[in-house]
C-alpha cells in the first residue's frame, strides 16, 4: 500500500518590489522550470498536502496544459507559511518543511 501523498506546485519568492518572481532560472520564462512536487510524510508532513491541495489552481496555470494541476507557493525571505506549517526554500536543499516547536 503507497501512503504517500503528492502535489504539484510552482515555486515564487517575493522581489524587493513585491513582485512574485519563478523561484529558479527566472530568464528562461518558463515556469516548468520552478515547478517541484510536494510529497508527504517523506518530504513534508501531510496536513501541508492537504492544504496546498485545497487551495486553487491559479488561472494563469489553469489553461496550460502542463501547469493545469500545479499549486503556487511563494516565499518571502525563504519561508512561506501553510496552515500551521512553516515552509522554508534553500537553493541547495530545496523545500522543506520547520518542526513545529
Amino acid at each position: 500500500m503507497n501512503d504517500e501523498l503528492s502535489v504539484r506546485v510552482v515555486l515564487f519568492r517575493r522581489d524587493a518590489s513585491g513582485a512574485r518572481v519563478p523561484v529558479y532560472r527566472t530568464d528562461s520564462g518558463d515556469l516548468r522550470e520552478s515547478a517541484t512536487v510536494l510529497t508527504a510524510p517523506v518530504g513534508v508532513p501531510r496536513a501541508v498536502v492537504r492544504t496546498v491541495l485545497g487551495t486553487e489552481v491559479p488561472a494563469e496555470f489553469a489553461a496550460d496544459p502542463w501547469l493545469h494541476r500545479h499549486r503556487a507557493l511563494v516565499f518571502a525571505d525563504g519561508r512561506c507559511r501553510v496552515g500551521a506549517h512553516e515552509l522554508r526554500y534553500h537553493e541547495e536543499f530545496g523545500v522543506y518543511a520547520d518542526e513545529e516547536p
